[in-house]
């Protein structure tokens, strides 16, 4: 099932949340469930390991300096741009292919945090905006969106470590999470399913196969080629 109406096998399942959710740890958790069953799957992620990705994560590192003005809408037109690569040169093919492909972040990120972060008064015509950039990328089967507190978000990123990031203030978190409580308007139309992610690793991951395993078809990691009739396996 993929939302462009081919008819492949694959399926684009995104995660949501704001930063500590577990969105990543849950992606790559799925991903091993299902190689357990020998399904075809890619975990992916954005930004992307593309070039803008790469540039993307210089500004959220703040290792590249962002203007002083108008920083949401720079980081909005990265993203869609990045987005764009993203879809055509990794999240397509492998969907093509057959892959169940678990993207960790997807637009449903610039939506929340462009707006939330953006200084212009005017929040349903940034929304718009967002989309109309947005609009030529591939929707998802379905999105995931890891609700979590705040605080529980905060003290799983202390326990990580690593510098703080662009968008780490204790304000903007907060902000973040009110915005992935909506998440079913900021993309309408979209299958979007809300789990508890302050609930244990464990049983977070338990949520989402619960959700997910109905979904996902069970075709072979490899599917060995058809044998003329007269070779030894045509005739076993």
């Amino acid at each position: 099932m993929t939302s462009s109406g081919d008819t492949s096998d694959g399926l684009f399942v995104v995660f949501e949340g704001i930063d500590g959710a577990g969105t990543t740890t849950q992606c790559e958790r799925y991903a091993a469930r299902l190689r357990a069953r020998k399904r075809l799957v890619h975990v992916t992620r954005e930004p992307s390991t593309g070039p803008i990705g790469s540039l993307i994560r210089l500004a959220l590192t703040h290792r590249l300096a962002l203007p002083p003005t108008h920083q949401a809408q720079t980081m909005a037109l990265l993203f869609a741009a990045d987005r764009l690569d993203h879809v055509a040169a990794e999240i397509d093919p492998h969907l093509r292919d057959g892959y169940v492909v678990l993207s960790d972040r997807y637009d449903l990120s610039s939506l929340a945090y462009q707006s939330t972060t953006s200084s212009a008064d005017d929040d349903e015509g940034t929304l718009r905006w967002i989309r109309e950039i947005n609009r030529h990328a591939r929707r998802p089967d379905i999105t995931l969106v890891l609700d979590v507190s705040p605080d529980v978000a905060a003290a799983r990123r202390r326990g990580r470590g690593g510098a703080a990031e662009l968008y780490d203030a204790a304000e903007v978190q907060a902000r973040l999470a009110e915005a992935y409580l909506n998440a079913d308007a900021l993309v309408p139309g979209d299958r979007v399913v809300h789990l508890d992610g302050d609930a244990s690793p464990d049983t977070v991951e338990a949520a989402i196969a619960a959700v997910l395993d109905a979904l996902v078809t069970d075709v072979p990691q490899k599917t060995r080629a058809a044998a003329p009739p007269d070779s030894p396996a045509g005739n076993s």
